[in-house]
Formats: structure tokens, sequence, C-alpha cells
């Protein structure tokens, strides 16, 4: 996600000198920047089910617990 991120920014840069356009730049820039939070977001969230995983040990985590992280890792993409 990060090379669309560069993208973007790069995208802004070369439409705020060709258009003159400050609204279409500013617009760019705003998606980059929201997309930046949602990839930290979502590194932040990964490091979170990571943790809450090792917390207990597979053999006693409650069978709601279990199935939460299973959510959680399919949303992640990592199941």
């Amino acid at each position: 996600m990060s090379d669309k991120i560069t993208e973007l920014h790069d995208k802004a840069q070369e439409y705020a000198e060709k258009y003159k356009d400050p609204e279409l730049s500013d617009y760019l820039l705003t998606v980059a920047h929201e997309l930046e939070e949602a990839e930290m977001l979502r590194h932040h969230f990964s490091y979170f089910v990571m943790h809450a995983q090792a917390v207990l040990p597979y053999d006693v985590q409650p069978r709601h617990f279990k199935e939460a992280l299973a959510r959680a890792k399919k949303v992640l993409g990592k199941a």
C-alpha cells in the first residue's frame, strides 16, 4: 500500500504543477493521508492480534477467544 501512497503524493505534486489546481492536489494528499492512517491502523491491529494470541496457550483459550482471533486474522488476510 505504501507504493500507492507514494504514487498519490507524486501525482498531487505533478497535478499541482501541471494544472495549477490546489483543490485537486489537496484532495489527492487527503486521500494519501487517509491511506497512511488505514495502513498504520492495520499494522497496529495486526500486532494486537499477535499479542492477544500469545497471552494464552492455545489449549486453554476459550472457544469465543479462538473464534475472535480467527475472525481478526481473516480480516487481516492472514487466515
